[in-house]
């Protein structure tokens, strides 16, 4: 199947009275839908799992719902089948493979200009926009500079920064908001039957956002935390030599266990800066976390370890090795780098 269209069945037809969080970029459309002045394009920005592919697609439904009330319906024909991308009107563009390709952006400006079927407005959604070939992205921007008529345009990426100025310029950007705990909580709540405490681990740990996908494997979540844990609070040859060895065999493994690795390792350390600077138990990620009475303790033990400086240092070589992760370098050298500055600060 083509990646010129991003075929994923919806759980729900997605109108924006189902988005938590996002009230502020809510109402910005709704002001521009009001007062007759919506931008031929949005750029919707922010990390990942927080709502921005859906409010995309709840607008393409609030701009062509047969009953046009405040919100879309969620019920109507149209409504149904852009939650379903089955509407002639209504296309998202994802990536083929690492990038969306030139073949991909011309194949959309073409139907960009085809004569409407049903909508009242056309959109086209980019999602995952930070991945614009450079031919793309120069072929794209022609298309936001002279834009089809009754068309709109919708481009998604985490940060601005990952785009060319003049797409950005040539956008309205909305800001999407990290989601609280409570919101959090109240999403995994509604989308899944955990338990009470195994919600506010995952909440806890979210940073911001929700994904499913970290719901399903909370189990190995809780491992990797687990096996974190007994590393940062003793500090030996032997420890450093399981480490190594652990983290070789998870770079290989298809669980993505040193993606949570590195998540965990960013909230551990936040926390040891907070306590450094006395700031209250309560604002810990890692606190008392469901059955697990002993992380605070085990947060003092490991701080004894470690300067505020080393944590500084330490938070730059985990974005490092994200950032050689992400370029598809050696997962295993990159993790492995990782450890080896944590142990050499620590003793």
């Amino acid at each position: 199947m083509s990646a010129f269209l991003h075929f994923s069945v919806p759980d729900s037809t997605m109108p924006f009275r189902e988005i938590y969080g996002q009230e502020h970029a809510i109402d910005l459309m709704n002001q521009a839908v009001q007062r007759d002045r919506m931008p031929h394009a949005w750029l919707f920005t922010g990390q990942a799992n927080i709502g921005k592919y859906k409010t995309a697609v709840a607008l393409a439904q609030k701009l062509n719902c047969r009953k046009c009330g405040e919100d879309a319906c969620g019920e109507c024909d149209i409504c149904f089948q852009i939650a379903e991308q089955n509407f002639l009107d209504f296309q998202v563009l994802i990536p083929d493979g690492k990038f969306i390709k030139i073949d991909q952006i011309r194949k959309s400006l073409n139907w960009l200009h085809l004569h409407l079927d049903q909508a009242k407005k056309r959109v086209l959604i980019l999602d995952g926009a930070q991945h614009l070939g450079r031919e793309a992205a120069n072929a794209f921007l022609k298309t936001l500079e002279e834009p089809a008529p009754k068309t709109l345009l919708i481009l998604i990426a985490d940060s601005s920064q990952q785009l060319l100025e003049t797409i950005v310029s040539r956008c309205q950007q909305i800001r999407f908001r990290p989601l609280s705990e409570e919101i959090s909580e109240r999403i995994l709540r509604e989308t899944t039957n955990l338990s009470t405490a195994r919600i506010q681990l995952l909440s806890a740990f979210s940073m911001g956002s929700v994904n499913g996908d970290l719901a399903e494997r909370l189990e190995l979540m809780e491992t990797v935390q687990q096996t974190a844990i007994r590393w940062l609070t003793t500090f030996s040859a032997a420890t450093l030599e399981e480490m190594l060895r652990t983290c070789e065999t998870w770079a290989k493994s298809k669980n993505e266990e040193w993606r949570l690795l590195l998540d965990f390792l960013e909230t551990w350390f936040r926390d040891l800066t907070w306590l450094f600077r006395g700031l209250p138990e309560e604002k810990l990620i890692n606190r008392t976390v469901g059955s697990d009475e002993n992380r605070i303790s085990a947060l003092r033990k490991s701080g004894e370890h470690f300067t505020l400086q080393q944590i500084f240092e330490i938070f730059g070589w985990i974005a490092e090795s994200r950032r050689t992760i992400e370029l598809n370098a050696n997962k295993s050298l990159a993790v492995e780098s990782l450890c080896l500055h944590m142990y050499r600060s620590a003793v």
